[in-house]
């Protein structure tokens, strides 16, 4: 009796084990791995895109109809580029992720940079700096999502100019992000006749801006143009309020954040702050061709996580994960996603023949020779009015 027991139980093991057989996913896997600032300095920026990418990675293991499986391998690299690195390697040799998402910040995207080339995977980067890209001939693995600095300074000086202002003080992050500011704003600002007066910079850490701000004032500049993230770009600008400076204070894409008007409050009111769609998506024509992108987006993002939550950052990631997968559509229908190195190669090649991508945060091109794919048609400048961020026009 027993005996029959156990050979019921063995064919039961056995039907159940048939049903998970029959029931497995037996589609290609795309694997994506992401290194992101969930801690340290740089989680204010990182927070929007870690949400996005937890949406997206619901969403696309919910997707049946998606002819491949998609599996995130994630790590935290504490805004420490060396960790991002650790991270990086491990994604790459341990994890075998086909793509790696990485990193929050300009230094850790740098940092990487030779990895993603030595091991031949494709890297999306979610930093500004356009050194983290140029020249595509060196950087043939890694692409990027967000605004460069060089485009949204371009747009930024043009302002300038406009309003008729021929003076102008720079205050920046001395990190890597700052100087990649730092050497665009020189250059543009130079072509366009912009004179800089005063140059100043700090380190992420700092919380007491007022020397800096102080030697600004002395200079008496038309403008000051703030290349930082937050808390230190709004303490900047508060700083300067404080001292005394009365002139327009402008901020780069790194500073398009809800974290600038909550650490800055009442002194940001007036701040004019480079930014990407979404951040004055509702004022834009509804001809627009990235409107309805971006009202898709926000859609998804506040139906998750709540009204007035989706930010620049989190934008950024629903296209650093979008674009790669479309792209792993054309190397499954090629037949090119069986081998690691093989699928690793062909994505990258797919990832650069994207053309006329409609986004969130604007309308990629890639090529050979540019591995941003944006143009000014992705930029707009806000000015920070009430406490909210408004087209300006």
């Amino acid at each position: 009796m027993l005996g029959i027991k156990r050979s019921a139980a063995a064919l039961s093991l056995a039907g159940l084990a048939l049903a998970h057989a029959a029931n497995a996913d037996t589609r290609p896997e795309l694997r994506i791995g992401v290194v992101s600032s969930m801690t340290g300095g740089a989680s204010a920026i990182a927070a929007g895109a870690v949400a996005t990418i937890n949406l997206m990675q619901e969403r696309l293991g919910q997707d049946a109809e998606l002819p491949f499986r998609v599996t995130f391998v994630k790590y935290d690299d504490g805004s420490d580029p060396a960790r991002a690195v650790n991270a990086a390697r491990k994604l790459i040799q341990e994890d075998r992720v086909h793509l790696v998402i990485c990193c929050t910040t300009t230094p850790a995207s740098l940092a990487v940079n030779k990895v993603v080339e030595e091991e031949k995977t494709p890297n999306l980067s979610l930093a500004s700096a356009a050194a983290v890209i140029e020249p595509a001939d060196q950087h043939r693995f890694t692409f990027k999502t967000p605004l460069t600095d060089r485009l949204m300074i371009v747009r930024t000086v043009d302002y300038l100019r406009s309003k008729g202002y021929r003076t102008v003080a720079f205050m920046g992050l001395e990190d890597s992000y700052g100087e990649g500011g730092w050497v665009e704003f020189q250059r543009i600002a130079g072509e366009k006749g912009m004179k800089i007066v005063s140059a100043e910079r700090f380190a992420r850490g700092d919380t007491n801006f007022t020397p800096q701000a102080m030697r600004v004032v002395r200079q008496k500049p038309d403008a000051v143009y703030v290349h930082a993230i937050p808390p230190s770009s709004a303490l900047a600008h508060e700083s300067l309020r404080r001292v005394g400076f009365g002139g327009e204070i402008l901020h780069g894409a790194g500073s398009s954040t809800a974290a600038l008007i909550a650490v800055g409050k009442k002194a940001i009111e007036g701040a004019v702050v480079g930014t990407a769609a979404l951040t004055v998506y509702r004022q834009l024509p509804a001809s627009h061709p990235i409107k309805p992108v971006v009202e898709r987006f926000v859609g998804l993002y506040e139906g998750k996580y709540g009204a007035g939550k989706a930010d620049l950052f989190a934008a950024q990631a629903y296209d650093t994960v979008n674009i790669p997968v479309a792209a792993y559509r054309q190397v499954v229908a090629a037949g090119k996603a069986s081998g690691l190195a093989q699928a690793r190669l062909a994505l990258r090649d797919a990832i650069e023949q994207t053309r006329e991508y409609v986004g969130v945060t604007g309308i990629y091109n890639y090529s050979p020779q540019d591995h941003l794919g944006l143009d000014g048609r992705s930029t707009f400048l806000a000015i920070v009015r009430n406490g909210k961020f408004e087209l300006l026009k």
